[in-house]
């Protein structure tokens, strides 16, 4: 603004610019949060998958909504989360099929080596459940370091094919607004790692900055010689952190581990129901078998209106009851009104119905 008193096309192009990008010390923030709060996710999928998850620091970029669409290809697994409370915004959790597909699997009794990345309407809805309990503690873990209530809505999953220019990505922003783009890469034990990322409003990025350091940053700054030093060279001097008051320790008597369980004994209970509790809305088929027999080809060939099969059961035993194939209970049939049912005479041992259920 040398001459005049006006800013030029450029000094506005320039100033506006600045406001929606994020300086290098809000994408640290961002990796620094990402890593606390997706560290907590990881725990808390961790527990429903019954594994070691591991989840890295995110590689942080700003570009707009259209560049980041223009650059993701074919199917990926979408997973839309808003965040409500101290902060709030609408996100995009983009992940590759075969990363949901691995997830469904080991949510559903499998072990995550599989060879196809199809995903149903149970699948989708396995790891939808996955992610709001994933995103459910990372919202929780940002809680308790803003000191705010945050939470989230139930997320929506769905597949996405990015080939098709009638795509409709989650709305978190017009095609021309800035994103920013945190992408992790996870490890889940026993499986290859696998990338996903994160698609953020700078609009949240920067509330959520303040929240953490706009407070602190404010507080008077201590003339010691470090400071001025570091002010003269230009270089950034990261904010004092806070003295936080003393909380009283609640003291109680020692508790000591019964050692006579094996290690992992008594959690691996409480693991398999709260993995379970994720699934009880899963519809199961349900077959009630009156008996088997073996025919040869040539009998089988032979079979016509009112041939009898004899089968290996006699009179008065009870039926098996299967559920997706597996035995889980005996009973002798019945008839209601005018419809077949089975009452239920002998239940197979929880141990039994949860290793047939694997």
């Amino acid at each position: 603004m040398m001459g005049n008193d006006f800013l030029s096309q450029e000094e506005l192009d320039a100033l506006l610019g600045q406001v929606e990008a994020l300086t290098d010390i809000e994408k640290d923030m961002i990796g620094e949060v990402g890593n606390i709060i997706l560290g907590a996710g990881a725990t808390a999928l961790s527990n429903i998958l019954g594994r070691k998850v591991d989840i890295s620091t995110p590689e942080v970029e700003v570009m707009t909504l259209k560049e980041l669409r223009s650059e993701i290809k074919g199917e990926k697994v979408c997973v839309t989360i808003h965040f409500e409370g101290a902060v709030e915004g609408l996100n995009a959790l983009v992940l590759e099929k075969m990363l949901a597909a691995e997830i469904a699997d080991i949510m559903m009794g499998g072990i995550g080596n599989i060879e196809s990345d199809e995903l149903d309407d149970f699948k989708l809805s396995a790891v939808g459940e996955a992610m709001n309990q994933m995103m459910g503690s990372a919202a929780t873990s940002l809680s308790d370091m803003i000191k705010k209530s945050v939470n989230i809505t139930p997320p929506t999953t769905e597949i996405m094919d990015f080939d098709k220019d009638s795509v409709k990505f989650p709305p978190v922003g017009n095609e021309d607004e800035k994103v920013a783009k945190a992408t992790f890469t996870m490890t889940i034990e026993g499986l290859k790692s696998a990338r996903f990322f994160m698609a953020m409003p700078i609009s949240f990025v920067k509330k959520l900055y303040d929240m953490i350091f706009g407070s602190v940053t404010s507080e008077p700054k201590q003339e010691t010689k470090q400071t001025v030093s570091s002010v003269n060279s230009g270089a950034y001097v990261p904010p004092s952190p806070r003295k936080e008051e003393k909380q009283p320790v609640a003291a109680r008597p020692v508790q000591f581990e019964d050692f006579g369980k094996t290690a992992g004994e008594s959690d691996k209970p409480q693991i398999l129901d709260e993995r379970l509790q994720l699934l009880f809305d899963i519809p199961l088929n349900v077959t009630v078998e009156l008996g088997r027999t073996k025919l040869s080809l040539k009998e089988v060939m032979e079979l016509g209106v009112g041939s009898l099969i004899e089968l290996d059961k006699l009179t008065g035993e009870p039926v098996d009851i299967y559920v997706n194939n597996k035995l889980i209970a005996r009973g002798e049939v019945v008839v209601i009104d005018e419809n077949f049912g089975v009452r239920i005479t002998e239940i197979i041992s929880p141990r039994e119905r949860l290793h047939g259920l694997r």
